[in-house]
């Protein structure tokens, strides 16, 4: 089977007359695409399920396709889709039906090549642009969180931060602790939970550890520089701090309370050293052992060891 170039976007092309693939093939070859042929409407689904960016051109008289079910599944699991209905005729009830079905474009035969190239192009457009889109805002959500340094980060900045902060580990041989703390009261709202999150950043070290949001009421705290023992000490200091602070008369000082886990690992090799995975994995284990201790507990370990 011929392999798919990998730097090259992709239009599936379902289609049962050969003639009408190799036209498409050509005008979309000049436009830089790569043509998967599809000649079974079931072959068309599954291929729609791994891909996030797509192309698709589907005869709408290809038996077994459901051209409503097609565009359903492609804006369900293609990010990026465009899906375009070749229709036997110009009929307008069926050019209708096909927009209705949610075709982002129709083409009705007979074909002229030029309308066929410029809807091609169109359609080529339209995709690159919304890449572009989704992109920029993807990146741009990101880049502020990096920006905002002293604020309390995402869950997918802490992903994406952590196998930063797990690589330069590799390299210098050095330990990374990483905490997670679930905030245990009675009375907890959005504010309050943000609060605590800003609470965990005063006590930490200046432009070298730093917070994230884990879950709803979870904070994932994490230190480069420090094995499980300095770890513990963090954690018992934010259990501390976390006890001892007003934040006004609901709750009360003294009433919130934190279960926390701890996982770290202090000599670092290229053989022993955990996937990104593996450490939240670790610290997820050793917060359950603490919930089931009851109310203020630590629990840590090892991050390199099985729980």
């Amino acid at each position: 089977m011929k392999r798919t170039p990998t730097a090259q976007p992709i239009a599936l092309v379902a289609d049962g007359d050969r003639h009408s693939i190799a036209r498409l093939k050509e005008c979309l070859g000049a436009l830089k695409y790569y043509v998967l042929p599809v000649f079974s409407a079931q072959i068309l689904y599954a291929a729609l399920l791994e891909r996030p960016r797509a192309l698709v051109i589907a005869r709408s008289s290809l038996p077994g396709l459901d051209a409503q079910r097609l565009c359903q599944q492609a804006r369900v699991t293609t990010p990026n889709a465009h899906v375009i209905l070749l229709l036997d005729d110009r009929d307008p009830n069926a050019i209708a039906a096909a927009f209705d079905a949610g075709a982002d474009d129709v083409i009705g035969e007979p074909i002229v090549d030029a309308e066929l190239r410029a809807r091609l192009q169109l359609a080529v457009r339209i995709l690159t642009l919304e890449e572009y889109r989704a992109r920029v805002s993807d990146e741009g959500a990101l880049f502020a969180e990096i920006a905002a340094r002293a604020s309390v980060h995402s869950r997918r900045y802490l992903e994406v931060q952590l196998g930063h902060e797990l690589e330069r580990s590799r390299r210098f041989s050095h330990p990374l602790a990483l905490i997670l703390a679930q905030v245990r009261t009675a009375s907890l709202g959005e504010r309050l939970v943000r609060l605590y999150g800003e609470l965990f950043c005063q006590q930490l070290r200046t432009g070298l550890d730093w917070v994230a949001r884990y879950g709803e009421r979870t904070y994932a705290v994490v230190l480069p520089e420090t094995g499980l023992s300095g770890a513990l000490k963090v954690a018992s200091r934010l259990q501390k701090a976390l006890s001892e602070y007003d934040f006004g008369a609901i709750p009360r000082p003294g009433s919130v309370r934190a279960s926390i886990g701890v996982s770290a690992f202090d000599q670092v090799s290229t053989m022993d050293l955990p996937s990104t995975q593996r450490l939240m994995s670790a610290a997820e284990g050793y917060l359950r052992d603490a919930t089931r201790d009851g109310t203020s507990q630590i629990a840590g370990g090892p991050a390199i060891q099985p729980h």
